[in-house]
């Protein structure tokens, strides 16, 4: 049996980071109910997708945050959709929503509300920068965070300047994020009968991940500059570098691994250097040594590197476009990417990537289809709650 077996979850998010936390526990087996607005439905369905696809309200990266979940289109402001919202969430384990704090109270269907009529539901509210304090009322998506959590000015070169990641890293991670936090509120329950209220944040997620730095600055008050593809080990033997025909990435930690790097790239002599014999040395003359590595790297081919510097135990990997890692062998091996479906009757299956982990029994399932249709489920989750047919025609029939 999955881990989520049973649980009811009833997702009121849009866009990613919300539903990405949603389908988390989807794919372990929870029964995930996803409240669109009828007609154009979560607003991910119409964008980072070709003309045709957004006009079909399927863009990839709705598919690849909603496997699993069934679709109810509701009207949360008519008076049958709020009743219906009223019926999920009084049944619900689990109730999950990220619009703009307040929302929710204005909807009839926050923390609150939900737990006078369900006293033990984890409650998960995701938002830019939490529920309450002086910027809860701020709209945010994840390039803004980028932008506000300083985020932006780690990435990128000195000669170009503050650089936005390239794809959704802080709305994903939040997402993963509320995941660990309901389920860690579902084991509490377990123990305790409680129910409890989870105030996830963006901002919050974005300065987590630069951990690093973040005590850097806490500890010393010292800001990172830009290094653009340089390592901030300040090593010679780290960073990425030109081959005869792309690029690969030295990523020498210790003492050992940047002497196996020397001695891989036939430059052992120049550790008897004063400049390179010690790690102290190469990390004060460590430009001098990457302009001899440049040299000597440009002279064999990218996979020729590879297997000479992975034969001397040296951390190293070609730089790829992402085409190339989703083709990679091992993803198969590990199971990763999992059958979701066809969009149409005349289309090719799509594979979507699933849940980051493996486990040897009960593991994330690797059959997934994410609701291709606005309101797909609707009539079935409206006659689970006890809506009459006249009741459910009229519920389908509605428009905001």
């Amino acid at each position: 049996m999955r881990a989520f077996k049973g649980l009811r979850v009833i997702d009121f998010t849009r866009a990613l980071s919300g539903p990405m936390a949603a389908q988390m526990l989807a794919l372990l087996d929870a029964d995930v109910v996803k409240v669109e607005p009828p007609g154009v439905g979560d607003q991910l369905r119409g964008v980072l997708a070709s003309p045709e696809m957004a006009e079909k309200r399927l863009s990839p990266a709705f598919l690849t945050g909603n496997l699993r979940k069934r679709s109810l289109a509701l009207d949360l402001k008519s008076e049958l959709g709020q009743e219906a919202a009223e019926r999920l969430v009084s049944a619900a384990d689990v109730v999950i929503e990220n619009f703009v704090p307040g929302t929710a109270k204005k909807l009839g269907i926050d923390y609150e509300t939900v737990r006078k009529a369900n006293s033990d539901v984890i409650y998960c509210s995701i938002s830019g920068y939490g529920q309450t304090g002086p910027r809860a009322s701020e709209k945010a998506y994840d390039s803004a965070i980028q932008a506000d959590s300083g985020m932006m000015s780690l990435t990128g070169f000195p000669e170009t300047g503050p650089t936005r990641i390239g794809f959704m890293l802080v709305d994903v991670t939040t997402g993963v994020s509320a995941a660990y936090a309901i389920a860690a509120a579902l084991y509490r329950r377990a123990m305790t009968g409680k129910g409890q209220f989870l105030d996830v944040a963006m901002y919050d997620t974005a300065l987590q991940l630069m951990c690093c730095q973040g005590a850097d600055y806490l500890v010393r008050g010292h800001l990172p500059p830009l290094m653009g593809n340089e390592s901030p080990m300040t090593q010679p033997t780290a960073g990425t570098f030109e081959t005869l025909d792309g690029m690969i990435l030295l990523a020498t930690l210790t003492s050992d691994q940047q002497e196996g790097a020397f001695k891989a790239l036939g430059l052992a002599e120049l550790l008897e250097d004063p400049r390179f014999s010690s790690e102290l040395a190469r990390h004060k003359h460590h430009e001098e040594g990457r302009e001899l590595i440049r040299r000597v790297l440009r002279g064999q081919t990218t996979q020729d590197w590879l297997k000479i510097l992975k034969a001397y135990g040296v951390p190293v990997q070609a730089v790829r476009d992402l085409g190339q890692a989703l083709s990679d062998p091992q993803l198969d091996h590990r199971g990763l990417l999992v059958e979701a479906g066809k969009l149409d009757e005349t289309s090719d299956p799509v594979t979507l990537l699933g849940a980051p982990f493996v486990a040897n029994e009960d593991g994330p399932h690797q059959k997934a289809e994410p609701p291709f249709q606005v309101g797909q489920h609707s009539r079935e989750v409206l006659e689970e709650l006890g809506f009459s047919a006249s009741e459910i025609t009229k519920c389908l029939e509605t428009t905001p």
